[in-house]
């Protein structure tokens, strides 16, 4: 493992500063271990040296105080809220810098149920909105991504992230309904509709300019965001999931999903494209074996058909169709599939506020699937396999078997893609990781009505071992270049990804983005390193290139 340059460039002066600003020596540090543990995270990315120093703030006017003597100094800054993106995005660059930890800052700041929505500070994580939901806020819910509770809901949004709603309402900057930004140079910025009734009602965006996009999908650029008014949504009165086992994933993807969003009766259709050992941590052994297997099964000739015969059968013995499953599961399959085969997964979800809209739409789905080669297994039919199957969708969820398959490393390339060229991308994106060897795991899901659709392969990796993170490398790079290929966009791009995106498009965008970067930020102290990655010459060479 590559060991980090532990220098401090900071004066000593100007960390006692800081200590004076978050109020003593409990929220700031410079020791060693400290600042290796903020230098470093989970993919394959190598910060070249430590942050200098670690701070915590607890209120905008600490991170005011911080800001304005970083600019002064001309110091980076490195917003940190859980370090878990995924993207290198809070890795520091050659120059160290302050990382600014918001674990103190994570109220919520205001609740208005009348109105829908709720401001929260950017440390307030997915496990505070799920215990909101279970004790307070009752009636509502909000987009859950697949990713550990400690993570910022806040930063989710302003990254562009994605849910378990994003199925009806796209990615998660479409929640934001304003911001409040301590921006460069310390002052603070209000951005929606609350700044012009001084904070009373943070009800949205319209129809003002839409300054938040300076900040959303950013990563710290251009401000930082101290509250966040997110949008609330009604909770159906009744949720069921169901799991779906297409027999041919890229047929799928190709075509009958566009034709299952279309019939507007799922609240979502998320995606699970992996080998059965990746539940390893979430299901019990003895059901990883059994999914092997039914799914190889199914994935075989005309079986699938076969077993949507047989299914309706098993429900009219005692016991539930899993349980007759299991006992003749050595039919299935005498052999499992080979370890790095990956099946494909749906999990669809129906929610109603009575049960005769219920009724209705499970009625619509029921009929709809039984002209697609899958199958559709409602969940009492997992018998008492259903609590394990059902906590997989309990979000937010903890990921042990992402971090256990192969040494500890984690990394992905995600993106929005056309939804007309998902099933060729996730075929070339699979060919290219199981080509190197590793792991292949696709999170997809249709967004906002089928406008586009979420392709994102993760991909764990032993931490320790040089050869494979160089095959880890070449394999991101390759699902990099397919997705710039039929059309999408990385999200939440690392700087290498965003090195080839801005490679691959038109350079006046660049360019554009770069002279707002400039304006608000002349002496580039937020958050360096990130998506502005091309050099003079490069933009100077893609212009001559653009221009002949």
């Amino acid at each position: 493992m590559q060991k980090l340059n532990p220098e401090i460039l900071i004066r000593a002066d100007i960390i006692q500063r800081l200590e004076e600003i978050v109020g003593g020596e409990q929220f700031i540090s410079t020791d060693i271990e400290v600042r290796s543990n903020y230098s470093r995270d989970m993919t394959e990315q190598v910060a070249p040296r430590l942050t200098d120093v670690v701070v915590l703030p607890d209120n905008v006017s600490q991170v005011q105080a911080i800001v304005k003597l970083a600019n002064q100094e001309k110091i980076p800054i490195i917003p940190y809220a859980a370090g878990a993106n995924i993207g290198g995005l809070t890795l520091p660059t050659e120059r160290g810098g302050i990382t600014m930890d918001f674990k103190r800052m994570r109220e919520v700041v205001k609740i208005d149920r009348e109105n829908k929505y709720i401001v929260v500070e950017p440390g307030f994580t997915f496990g505070d909105l799920k215990r909101l939901f279970d004790t307070e806020l009752t009636e509502f819910r909000y987009s859950f991504p697949f990713s550990p509770p400690y993570t910022s809901v806040g930063c989710n949004a302003l990254l562009h992230g994605l849910g378990s709603l994003s199925v009806l309402y796209g990615s998660a900057d479409n929640f934001i309904n304003g911001l409040e930004v301590v921006l460069p140079n310390g002052e603070i910025a209000q951005v929606g509709n609350h700044a012009i009734n001084r904070g009373e009602y943070w009800y949205g965006r319209a129809p003002l300019p839409d300054l938040c996009g300076l900040f959303i999908g950013m990563q710290g650029t251009t401000g930082i965001a101290t509250k966040i008014s997110l949008q609330l949504i009604d909770r159906p009165k009744i949720l069921e999931h169901f799991a779906i086992l297409p027999k041919d994933p890229i047929d799928f993807f190709t075509h009958w999903v566009h034709d299952l969003d279309k019939l507007h009766v799922c609240d979502e259709i998320g995606c699970g494209f992996f080998p059965p050992k990746v539940a390893g941590g979430l299901l019990p052994e003895d059901m990883i074996e059994l999914m092997a297997k039914l799914m190889y099964y199914l994935s075989q000739k005309k079986h699938t058909k076969l077993m949507k015969k047989i299914w309706p059968l098993l429900t009219k013995l005692p016991g539930k169709p899993f349980w007759w499953v299991k006992k003749l599961s050595p039919l299935l399959a005498r052999e499992l599939p080979p370890d790095n085969m990956p099946f494909l997964i749906v999990g669809a979800t129906i929610g109603a506020d009575n049960k005769k809209l219920f009724k209705a739409k499970y009625k619509t789905l029921k009929k709809f699937m039984k002209k697609q080669d899958a199958l559709m297994i409602p969940p009492d039919d997992f018998g008492e396999l259903k609590p394990a199957m059902m906590s997989i969708l309990d979000l937010p969820a903890q990921l042990p078997a992402f971090y256990d398959l192969s040494g500890g490393g984690l990394t992905w390339v995600g993106s929005y893609v056309p939804a007309s060229r998902v099933g060729e991308g996730i075929a070339r994106c699979k060919k290219i990781v199981m080509d190197l060897d590793l792991t292949p795991v696709g999170v997809l899901r249709p967004m906002k009505a089928d406008h586009y659709f979420v392709l994102r392969f993760i991909v764990p990796f032993n931490s320790i071992d040089q050869e494979e993170i160089e095959r880890v490398r070449e394999a991101l790079k390759g699902v990099c270049g397919v997705i710039l290929d039929i059309g999408g966009v990385p999200y939440k791009m690392a700087p290498w990804a965003a090195k080839m995106t801005w490679e691959k498009g038109d350079i006046s965008f660049y360019k554009l983005l770069k002279r707002v970067k400039d304006m608000m930020d002349p002496n580039h102290i937020m958050n360096p390193g990130r998506l502005f990655v091309l050099s003079e010459e490069e933009v100077k060479k893609k212009e001559t290139e653009e221009n002949n």
